[in-house]
């Protein structure tokens, strides 16, 4: 009988050990997650940033210096287009391919006649892009 209960005594250690370094793992990935989120976004300079011209905080000088660059829909690549939100790589194809047959996008609501893109989906894009 002794065997067996330091058998499973044994067993019961491993397997509490096994847990507390998946926890331990499990902490570690969600710290580096929530504290370094540029680990997981990819290349930080093809990131995306909304253009925020409502802040009432803001004076008009400041306002114009610290406004962030919009995409370009006219002159943007795929890889560029993909980080935009909702627009995966077919969908960045089909933009660059109807800018290559159809012209310049004349306004971001142009972008309304490719393929996959509806209302919903340029109102999620609009704060991001520009057709100028």
């Amino acid at each position: 009988m002794n065997n067996v209960e330091n058998a499973v005594e044994r067993h019961y250690w491993r397997a509490v050990t096994f847990l507390v370094i998946l926890i331990l793992a499990g902490a570690g990935f969600w710290g580096v997650r929530r504290f370094a989120p540029a680990v997981f976004l990819g290349k930080p300079d093809l990131i995306a940033v909304p253009n925020d011209e409502n802040s009432q905080n803001r004076t008009t000088k400041q306002a114009v210096a610290n406004k962030p660059v919009l995409l370009n829909v006219n002159t943007a690549s795929v890889e560029e287009l993909q980080t935009l939100p909702n627009i995966g790589e077919s969908t960045a194809q089909r933009i660059v391919d109807y800018r290559t047959q159809h012209g310049n996008f004349t306004s971001v609501d142009a972008l309304q006649n490719v393929r996959g893109i509806g209302a919903k989906t340029l109102e999620k894009l609009r704060p991001f892009v520009d057709a100028k």
